[in-house]
């Protein structure tokens, strides 16, 4: 999964947490679906926190859609692909990936993320879309189900 990052909160001289996105091309917004902030190297942090330091910008972009509840103490303009392994999908009543594709009032999350690499391959609008979002959240809903029913047999 690629996904997109914007925003920061401020730890000692590097960004410690980041809020990454996914980009709606029909809404032309980026949506937020998981606060990343664990199992980074003290160094994978530095190289991060230079590579965004030239993109802070002074308030979030009219595009980017977030919950009210999420306050950081520093934004991005969006420039970097994360691609990112996580255990699962979940609706979220905070983050607003895929908002209105699977459930009318709440988003798509991302459990446990954790950095694989940056997409410098990859423009921000090329980061995963809300629609592959929700059919990968669809698709893992299917899996689980699939098999708990094969389970069920045995």
């Amino acid at each position: 999964m690629n996904e997109l990052n914007w925003w920061h909160d401020v730890t000692v001289g590097v960004y410690g947490a980041f809020l990454l996105a996914c980009y709606d091309g029909n809404n032309e917004e980026f949506q937020s679906i998981c606060k990343i902030g664990t199992r980074f190297s003290e160094a994978m942090l530095e190289e991060r926190s230079a590579s965004l330091r030239l993109k802070v910008i002074p308030k979030p972009k009219p595009y980017y859609r977030f919950a009210d509840t999420i306050n950081p103490d520093v934004w991005f303009e969006a420039s970097e692909v994360w691609e990112v392994k996580a255990s699962d999908l979940t609706i979220s009543p905070v983050h607003r990936a895929a908002v209105g594709i699977v459930d009318s009032d709440k988003g798509i999350s991302l459990r446990f993320p954790r950095l694989v690499r940056v997409r410098d391959d990859k423009a921000p609008e090329e980061a995963s879309s809300s629609e592959q979002v929700a059919e990968m959240y669809n698709a893992q809903k299917h899996n689980h189900q699939s098999n708990r029913e094969d389970s069920e047999d045995d």
